[in-house]
C-alpha cells in the first residue's frame, strides 16, 4: 500500500506545482532560484521528451496509455513479493511521474514544464523539465538496478 501512496503523492505533488506555475508564471518566464542553478519558467510541451511526437498527438496519447498500463502491471506483479524494495520504489516513482504527465496530456492537450537546470551547459539549459519527468528518469534507473539485483 505504501508504494501506491508514494506514486499518488508524486503525481499529486507534481500536479499541484504545475497548477501553481500555470496560475502564477508567465509563459517562458525566467526566475533563477537555488543560487541560479535552477530557473523557474513556464513552458507547454505538446510532445514527449524534447518535443518528440508533438505532431502525432494521438499516437503519443495511445503510447503513453500503453506505457502506463505496463508500469501498473509491473508494479502490481512485484507488490505481493517480499523484498524487491528498490524495484518497488523505482516503479512507484515512475508511475507517479508518468501519471502526472499523462493526466495533463489528456486534460489540457499539453504538459506543463517548469524548470531548467543551469550548471554551465547551455544545451542542458534549453531543456525544460517538470518533477514528473525527473521521477520518470529516476524511476527507470531504480527499476533497472532493482531488476538486475533481483537476478
Amino acid at each position: 500500500m505504501i508504494w501506491v501512496l508514494l506514486a499518488a503523492a508524486v503525481a499529486a505533488g507534481d500536479l499541484w506545482i504545475k497548477k501553481w506555475i500555470r496560475e502564477h508564471k508567465d509563459l517562458n518566464s525566467r526566475e533563477p532560484i537555488a543560487g541560479g542553478r535552477i530557473i523557474l519558467t513556464k513552458y507547454y510541451n505538446t510532445g514527449a521528451m524534447l518535443g518528440f511526437l508533438k505532431e502525432k498527438t494521438k499516437l503519443l496519447a495511445g503510447g503513453t496509455l500503453v506505457a502506463l498500463g505496463i508500469i501498473i502491471g509491473l508494479l502490481l506483479s512485484v507488490l505481493g513479493r517480499k523484498g524487491n524494495y528498490l524495484m518497488k520504489l523505482g516503479l512507484s516513482i515512475l508511475l507517479g511521474g508518468a501519471a502526472s504527465n499523462i493526466f495533463e496530456r489528456f486534460a489540457y492537450g499539453k504538459v506543463t514544464d517548469y524548470f531548467r537546470v543551469s550548471i554551465g551547459c547551455k544545451k542542458l539549459e534549453k531543456v525544460v523539465f517538470n518533477i514528473g519527468d525527473f521521477c520518470i528518469f529516476v524511476g527507470c534507473v531504480l527499476t533497472t538496478i532493482g531488476s538486475m539485483l533481483r537476478k
